[in-house]
């Protein structure tokens, strides 16, 4: 279940982004069921997790294209899905609030990543997803800004310099 964006100034973190739900492939499981899954699902990936929930992989839609791909030079291929997944080199910290979050998607092209704590999975952000989260959070902060605008006193608490600018960023993120 994904969480309503906090209101109150609190920046939401990987825990109210993510999706606790959905496809997990066990690393043995034949490669070609794991590509039924997505393909039943319409995913375009699944986190490839073992039975103690330690994450190894991810298999995309891109790792099943390479199957066709390389069955074009060395013939149909067979295997796990541990064979053909993709490492999931980048990973989602449960506390990373969402500036962090949307950081590492632009460090990657997976269109999600797996929440990760102690190395085991505990959910997954979908880009698409977190586009919703990242709109809401503007709009949010839009109203926020014209609230605080609309007050007598708003151009003094203006903050003047980076310095003062930073204090106000570092009141926001606690929650203040």
């Amino acid at each position: 279940m994904i969480r309503q964006l906090t209101h109150g100034g609190k920046i939401p973190t990987a825990v109210d982004l993510m999706d606790t739900g959905g496809a997990r492939l066990h690393p043995d499981l034949d490669v070609t069921d794991g590509m039924k899954e997505l393909s039943k699902r319409h995913l375009p990936a699944a986190p490839v997790v073992d039975s103690t929930g330690l994450l190894h992989g991810l298999l995309t839609e891109k790792d099943c294209l390479r199957i066709l791909s390389n069955a074009a030079f060395d013939g149909p291929s067979a295997g796990t899905v541990a064979d053909f997944m993709s490492p999931a080199r980048v990973t989602i910290d449960p506390g990373m609030d969402l500036f962090r979050v949307a950081e590492a998607f632009l460090a990657t092209n997976f269109p999600m990543l797996p929440v990760v704590d102690n190395g085991r999975l505990v959910g997954l952000i979908r880009r698409h997803q977190l586009l919703h989260r990242i709109l809401d959070f503007i709009r949010d902060t839009a109203a926020e800004r014209r609230k605080t605008e609309e007050t007598p006193s708003a151009g003094s608490n203006r903050p003047l310099s980076i310095e003062q600018m930073q204090r106000v960023l570092a009141n926001y993120q606690r929650g203040r």
